[in-house]
């Protein structure tokens, strides 16, 4: 780790001095002119199954991490940009207002202009949970009346919230679950196999998300959440969407983002789309920073282009769960047949037995 850290500190040096890229100049890219960057994935069929390759393909526009910065020509560029890639949907996986915000304004602005693109899926990250905590009033902080001034002012304009919740849409074609959590989705258990007490929630809404054929996408700011552990073996999702790491923050030349959070320095897990248990996790590198921290460092703000391809159409997969309802119909019906067949049997060696005894009782 401390060669690392050497190198980081020589790395940049020699950007410095030898290559002359002032650091200014390497810190103003991170906060200017946010770039579209795509990444891809392909569902094939899980091994074992009668499933067949899909046809059908989705493009997700995914934003994160804006933290309430305004870029110098206005937010406006970023539903531009993302306009200009035609996204099926809009994906914003957390951390896009400050918790000290005064206002919704900057982010509810930027939501107006997306939802005339497409649809957008917006789940919390600890940013906006802190927001809400602190624009809630104290007479009703807590309390089932609780109201949340973000999710109002998100929906007013659109938007639709997905914190420990989904919905079940078709997008172009393709029967999609869509679903927001913030909670870790490792570990829920004790020793004793036993739910924890602070994951019931969170469990109890994994359990509801799996049970569907439909293509499976969930959006969870921290990527940790399916990192670690047997998440993404334990859970049946097709799609993971992160923020929050920030690309490592400080993105050095050969070793990539420095900064991994609890991953710690050079983490494997920073940026872009993973194959991880048959499940695609993309973490995306954001759009700024908080405040008070490192600055972004050869770090362009990123608008995210998912392109997932080789899905199954929403007609395929009715007409194939049709197939299976009623082969198993058939099967029902043929264990009954065979139920029947078989008391009929039964039955008449039973009447051929009495009729039997009958005789040699007469005959006695």
């Amino acid at each position: 780790m401390i060669r690392k850290l050497f190198h980081f500190i020589f790395v940049v040096f020699i950007l410095a001095l030898l290559v002359g890229v002032p650091a200014g100049w390497m810190i103003s890219r991170s906060y200017s002119d946010p770039e579209v960057h795509y990444f891809y994935a392909q569902k094939a069929p899980e091994e074992g199954t009668a499933q067949e390759k899909g046809e059908e393909s989705l493009r997700f526009v995914v934003l994160s991490d804006l933290y309430n910065y305004v870029f110098e020509g206005g937010n406006g560029e970023i539903a531009d940009l993302a306009a200009s890639t035609s996204p099926d949907a809009i994906l914003i996986s957390g951390n896009m207002i400050r918790a000290d915000a005064e206002n919704t304004d900057v982010i509810t602005s930027l939501i107006k202009r997306l939802t005339q693109i497409a649809p957008v899926y917006y789940s919390y990250g600890e940013q906006e949970f802190q927001y809400v905590r602190a624009h809630t009033p104290q007479q009703t902080a807590g309390t089932e009346e609780s109201a949340d001034p973000l999710r109002e002012a998100l929906e007013k304009e659109g938007a639709v919230v997905l914190n420990e919740e989904y919905v079940d849409v078709t997008l172009y074609g393709v029967s999609t679950r869509i679903g927001g959590m913030y909670n870790k989705a490792y570990e829920m258990t004790n020793l004793r196999g036993d739910v924890k007490k602070s994951s019931e929630t969170t469990w109890r809404f994994l359990k509801k998300f799996q049970k569907t054929d439909s293509f499976k996408v969930i959006l969870c700011s921290n990527p940790d959440s399916f990192i670690y552990g047997n998440a993404c073996k334990d859970w049946m999702v097709d799609l993971v969407v992160s923020g929050r790491n920030l690309g490592g923050l400080v993105v050095l030349p050969y070793y990539g983002g420095v900064f991994g959070g609890t991953q710690g320095y050079f983490p494997e897990y920073i940026h872009g789309m993973y194959e991880r248990d048959n499940v695609d996790l993309f973490i995306t590198s954001g759009l700024s920073a908080p405040q008070a921290m490192i600055p972004r460092f050869n770090n362009p703000p990123e608008i995210a282009v998912l392109d997932i391809s080789d899905l199954e159409s929403a007609e395929t997969l009715n007409a194939r769960k049709k197939a299976a309802e009623e082969a198993k119909k058939a099967e029902e019906e043929a264990k009954k047949a065979k139920e029947e067949e078989k008391a009929a049997a039964e039955k008449e060696e039973k009447t051929k037995e009495q009729d039997k005894q009958e005789t040699t009782d007469n005959g006695a």
